[in-house]
């Protein structure tokens, strides 16, 4: 009869942090009129306005990506009596075109105050929004599997030296390849008037991550 092979299972958990590398910027237009084709146009035109403020601000057109496109009916309830009884019905107020778009780029406190004025400043209105993030998402990954790996076998030695047996060869891995949540710092930026300059000193806090992985080992 064979003798079952004695084991351990061990849940090591990596961690990792690092500064950003990476800026986006989270850019909305929104424009609205009675007419669907008007308020198309108006989001088009807005568009192209945002385009030359960023080529203004030293990139690219194509630098600027769409991110999400929606064009939708705005209602608001009114009350009114039907003999006594108080009523709500829906009248149309707009057609609503939503552009939301995203600039990308190396972080650097000047580009990124740059851009942000520019942008700012232009007759597209954009809402800005500012996220700091790792452009090697991958290698980040890695660093924390890496410590997840280090951390299991630790505790396995640990464990096995406090009961008087060896650690033998490694029999399993388990991981869900989850997608990895990188956390970043947004920052609302305030509309600024036109001509208006601003220079902020941004230093982003790191970005902390972890992930656990499961191992399963032989006892000797």
């Amino acid at each position: 009869m064979t003798e079952e092979k004695r084991t351990i299972h061990i849940r090591g958990t990596g961690h990792a942090a690092q500064i950003p590398d990476t800026v986006v910027l989270s850019l909305t237009l929104i424009a609205q009129n009675k007419e669907y084709s008007a308020a198309v146009k108006i989001g088009s035109q807005q568009v192209d306005m945002l385009r030359e403020a960023i080529v203004e601000a030293g990139f690219k057109a194509d630098d600027l990506k769409t991110t999400n496109f929606n064009v939708r009916a705005i209602y608001e309830n009114e009350e009114y009596r039907d003999s006594t009884t108080k009523r709500y019905r829906q009248i149309f107020v707009a057609f609503e075109c939503r552009h939301d778009l995203k600039l990308t780029f190396e972080f650097d406190n000047a580009k990124l105050n740059a851009a942000a004025d520019t942008i700012a400043a232009s007759l597209a209105q954009p809402k800005i929004s500012i996220a700091f993030t790792i452009k090697d998402v991958d290698g980040f990954s890695d660093k924390i599997l890496k410590s997840a790996a280090r951390d299991a076998r630790r505790k396995a030695k640990i464990l096995c030296a406090a009961l008087g047996v060896n650690l033998g060869k490694l029999l399993e891995i388990n991981y869900s390849w989850d997608v990895l949540n990188i956390n970043r710092e947004n920052i609302l930026c305030a509309e600024s008037a036109v001509g208006e300059k601003n220079s902020f000193d941004f230093k982003p806090d790191e970005i902390k991550a972890s992930d656990t992985v499961d191992f399963l080992w032989e006892i000797e």
